[in-house]
């Protein structure tokens, strides 16, 4: 039992050191010596060493006669998966019968960590062919038996090989080098995974299978995001406690996943813990110093102050300096090549953090330095892509480019500095001059393959195609076409292409290398979408949905677009049901069908659509807003309450969605919130549409409630108050029926002045109509709000209310005035005037006599 459990033990921990990149330098005894050779190669980034070795002949059959039945099948059909499921599953069971219980299970240890090697090589192997350089000196179906490789071209393998890696509707780039390294990981890890029912990092490994499958699809598929997330939920519980180390990078590859998805908030929580686990402790400050050469002042520049937790471990992590990559100058005749700060004594007494000087900060854990970057990720993330985002970002970078301690982390860091020095004029050359160094770097042997990878899953490197395809883009935006469409023909990214020739004017020269390529694949549903975008034809987007056996979801998605534009909206619910049926990670998919599902008012669809959309985006304002609306055309009233509040929370500038939310919230009753959301409309909206900003009808009913109170509304009043005094009639007086709703209030509370002056007003925002004395309309508005002011004077002229009395004390003291003493010459005097002003126009009328002899009443 003690044996068992030691085998167990010492297989745990090799697992770890594959995980960690780390040696251990322990000897078990009976181990297996090629066990261990496998995992120091691996850690070694030895790979082809591993995949030639006798472990690796034996699980691929390289060395297998033509006779093999399954060698035979494999030519004849390319079955990659049968024929390495088959291998691997003799390999795992061989000779086991003949063994004692005990040593069985020893053998199935070795074995299934055998195997997880293999896999792990052929993974890392792929990566360093397409993600890290250098170049690889073994061609994977070298890996294959001899017969297979005389009988199955090397170039029909790898397109076979990508065929099967496409999923869920979504191609692989076709140009991608070397993939049944992949394709074969993939089996090994994912279709077999069951086989490893000993070892603790087999999903973590097939997760990462998986992660780069998904980097080499066109688009985001749902299958890969699901079961990857799987793979990491079911992995935590197996994390050893005792090593934090392990945490920190499960953490920062399980946020960077959630980031690549679109789910920045889940992200930001991972590296939280990634930062808690490594012992990392950073912040963002601010010190004085000098961006130019012509700066004579300091002014506060951005930095970022940062500490590992054990220093003297990242004192001496570090790689020889000559080794790396180019780091261009910036050489411009303004700007510093980096910020020159300033010495300044209270930052030697800062407690919080004993290095804030800039001038001396210690050296980083390259881990910490992944998470630095990832933190930079969330920014731009979750930001708007402005000037204020690259500046936030800035710092991050510098950071981690103080210290260079890895090749790939270094090069990620460069990365980011070129994507963010290109939105600039002084910066933008070295930005393409950098992109196009980092583009050159890959094939040369100046660090080993195992630097390269060792921090490679804790960072979000592109492959280098599309690396390539970053600096084709940056080429274009600055006008260099040629070399931009030189790239993209390389690359054979025809899409790209056409754009390129769509923004140079020349849509038939697109559309005959759209036909030229159709020459060379007549069945690529692909290249029928991309003429259907350029002809803007929909058959060309059905035709490629047959031709890919009802499996392209891109087709179906440009379609449901084509469709919703020229309003059909039943097909183009249609089409989009097709294509989120193969892939429901598209959340502009899922929106779309749901606006055109609420235009054929089928409320169902359109819920689970913008429920998917939220699902996706959590942060989806539009999202929201549609949902309630739909909530609301089905009468659930408080769903819909709830669906406007987190819109809101998005969007909080929205007036369109704050004035949604106020009808929903009178109508349930949620009185508080109808004022809010009314207060919130006329900040937004008064300056441009000062008359009609406020609903006239539902300030009627939030008065009608607090003085009638319906439902306790009454203690609302001091709120109601500050809305009508503070928010509306200190920025609309020309608005009648908001003075007489005013008056309705002051009379509920017994302001019998205060009533009697919003009469008035409400009298002099209609007085100067221009119409008055040319439109009888107008002139029976005007008098009947006369008339109503001179009821007021008859009914509050004589009044009593107590008002402060002012006092030069600090004593409040109240006196009792009358609100008008000659209210009856008021009011006559405003009807002689009215009488006069209207006599040559409206004489003779009923409210012309009606005017009159309520004068005449009066005196």
């Amino acid at each position: 039992m003690d044996s068992s459990n030691n085998t167990a033990n010492y297989i745990e921990k090799l697992e770890w050191s594959l995980i960690l990149g780390n040696s251990i330098q322990e000897e078990q005894e009976n181990s297996s010596n090629s066990t261990e050779t496998l995992v120091s190669n691996i850690i070694n980034g030895l790979y082809k060493e591993c995949l030639t070795c006798n472990i690796a002949k034996q699980i691929f059959g390289t060395e297998l006669s033509a006779e093999d039945d399954c060698i035979k099948k494999f030519v004849e059909n390319l079955d990659v998966n049968a024929y390495i499921s088959k291998r691997i599953k003799e390999y795992i069971s061989s000779d086991l019968p003949e063994l004692e219980s005990q040593q069985q299970q020893h053998h199935q240890l070795f074995r299934q960590l055998n195997l997880l090697c293999i896999a792990i090589a052929c993974l890392n192997a792929f990566v360093q062919i397409s993600w890290t350089g250098p170049n690889l000196d073994l061609e994977s179906h070298d890996l294959l038996p001899t017969i297979i490789r005389e009988k199955c071209n090397t170039d029909e393998l790898n397109k076979k090989a990508l065929e099967i890696l496409s999923v869920d509707g979504e191609e692989t780039y076709h140009l991608t080098p070397q993939a049944l390294y992949l394709l074969i990981s993939r089996i090994i890890l994912v279709e077999n995974e069951q086989i490893f029912t000993d070892l603790k990092t087999s999903l973590w490994w097939a997760q990462r299978v998986l992660f780069i499958q998904q980097r080499i699809l066109d688009n985001v598929a749902g299958s890969l995001h699901d079961l990857m997330f799987q793979y990491f939920k079911t992995l935590e519980s197996k994390l050893p406690s005792t090593n934090l180390d392990i945490y920190t990078r499960y953490y920062i590859e399980l946020g960077l996943l959630y980031h690549y998805y679109g789910q920045d908030s889940l992200g930001v929580d991972c590296f939280l813990k990634a930062q808690k686990s490594s012992g990392f402790q950073w912040k963002i400050t601010g010190a004085l110093g000098k961006r130019t050469k012509f700066q004579t002042f300091d002014v506060s520049q951005l930095l970022i102050v940062a500490n590992s937790a054990d220093s003297k471990e990242s004192q001496d992590e570090n790689t020889t300096k000559k080794n790396l990559p180019d780091n261009l100058i910036l050489n411009d005749d303004t700007l510093l090549e980096k910020i020159e700060f300033s010495k300044q004594d209270g930052q030697k007494d800062d407690k919080d953090n004993t290095d804030l000087d800039p001038h001396n900060q210690k050296n980083l854990k390259i881990i910490d330095q992944c998470l630095l970057l990832a933190f930079c990720l969330d920014i731009k993330n979750t930001n708007p892509s402005h000037g204020i985002t690259i500046e936030q970002m800035v710092p991050y970078v510098s950071r981690v480019l103080e210290n260079p301690n890895n090749w790939m982390v270094y090069t990620m860091a460069l990365l980011l500095r070129s994507r963010l020095e290109k939105a600039k004029v002084r910066t933008v050359e070295r930005s393409v001059l950098q992109l196009q160094a980092l583009v050159d770097q890959f094939p040369l042997e100046l660090s080993s393959a195992q630097e390269r990878i060792s921090y490679f899953y804790q960072i979000l490197l592109p492959p280098k195609w599309e690396m390539e395809k970053e600096l084709a883009v940056q080429y274009l935006s600055l006008g260099v076409v040629r070399s931009s469409l030189e790239i993209f023909e390389r690359l054979e990214m025809w899409e790209d292409v056409i754009n390129c020739y769509i923004m140079l004017e020349k849509e038939e020269k697109a559309k005959q290398i759209i036909h030229e390529q159709l020459q060379i694949t007549p069945n690529s549903p692909k290249l029928y979408c991309l003429l259907g975008d350029v002809e803007k034809n929909p058959k060309h987007w059905e035709h490629a949905w047959e031709i890919s056996g009802n499996r392209f979801a891109r087709a179906m998605r440009s379609l449901g677009g084509y469709w919703y534009k020229h309003e059909e909206y039943r097909k183009s619910v249609d089409c989009y049901a097709n294509a989120l049926k193969i892939n429901p990670l598209f959340e502009n998919s899922w929106f779309i069908q749901g606006c055109a599902a609420m235009h054929l008012e089928e409320w169902e669809i359109a819920i689970q659509a913008f429920s998917r959309v939220i699902a996706i985006d959590p942060e989806n304002p539009e999202a929201w807003n549609n949902l309630a609306s739909v909530f609301l055309r089905q009468n659930r009233k408080t769903d819909a309450f709830n669906a406007f509040q987190q819109g809101l929370k998005l969007k909080h500038d929205s007036w369109k969605i704050w004035t949604n939310y106020m009808y929903i919230a009178i109508d349930i009753g949620e009185f508080a919130e109808t004022m809010r959301a009314m207060q919130r409309v006329v900040d937004l909206r008064w300056e441009k549409e000062k008359d009609s900003c406020v609903d006239v009808e539902v300030l009627e009913l939030l008065i009608n409630a607090v003085t009638k109170n319906i439902q306790d509304a009454s203690k609302l009043a001091p709120r109601l108050e500050n809305l009508l005094t503070e928010t509306i009639t200190s920025r609309i007086t020309s608005n009648h029926h908001i003075w007489k709703l005013c008056a309705q209030f002051w009379f509920w509370k017994k302001d019998y002045d205060k009533v009697l002056e919003a009469h008035l007003k409400a009298y002099r925002s209609v007085l100067h109509d221009p119409m008055l004395e040319s439109s009888e309309i107008v002139f029976e508005k005007v008098a009947n709000v006369a008339l109503d002011v001179v009821e007021a004077y008859q009914n509050f002229g004589d009044k009593k209310v107590l008002r402060k009395k002012d006092s030069n004390t600090d004593i409040i003291e109240e006196e009792e005035i009358i609100v008008c003493k000659d209210w009856k010459y008021q009011a006559k005097s405003l009807l002689k005037s009215l009488i006069g002003k209207t006599k040559n126009s409206f004489e003779g009328t009923p409210m012309h006599d009606k005017l009159k002899e309520t004068l005449k009443e009066l005196s």
